[in-house]
C-alpha cells in the first residue's frame, strides 16, 4: 500500500472532491481542507466514507499564511510529511457565480 500524503486545498467540493477522490484510489492518504466556515464537512466525510473513502479534513483558510501553516503541522503530526500539494482551494467572484 502506498504510505505516500497527498494534500488537497479545496478538496470538498467540485474539482478537488474529484481530485481528493482520485488520489485516494490511487491509495494515497489524502488529506483535504476545508474553510474554517464550512459547518457541513462532517456530512461530507460521512457521505465520501459512505463511498469507500477515508479522508482527513482539516479546516485551513488559504489567505492566513498561520492558517495554512497551522494546517500544514496538524497534517504532519497525525499523517507524516506532504508528499502531494495541491493547492485547489480558491473563490470564484466573476459573472459566473451568481453574485
Amino acid at each position: 500500500m502506498n504510505n505516500r500524503v497527498a494534500l488537497i486545498t479545496g478538496g470538498m467540493g467540485g474539482l478537488g472532491e474529484t481530485i481528493s477522490t482520485k488520489m485516494a484510489s490511487a491509495g494515497y492518504r489524502a488529506a483535504v481542507t476545508y474553510s474554517p466556515s464550512n459547518k457541513n464537512f462532517d456530512q461530507w466525510l460521512r457521505e465520501m466514507e459512505q463511498h469507500g473513502y477515508k479522508f482527513h479534513a482539516y479546516p485551513c483558510d488559504v489567505s492566513d499564511f498561520d492558517s495554512c501553516k497551522n494546517c500544514v503541522a496538524s497534517v504532519v503530526s497525525a499523517l507524516g510529511p506532504v508528499d502531494i500539494l495541491v493547492n485547489n482551494a480558491g473563490i470564484t467572484r466573476d459573472m459566473t457565480s451568481g453574485k
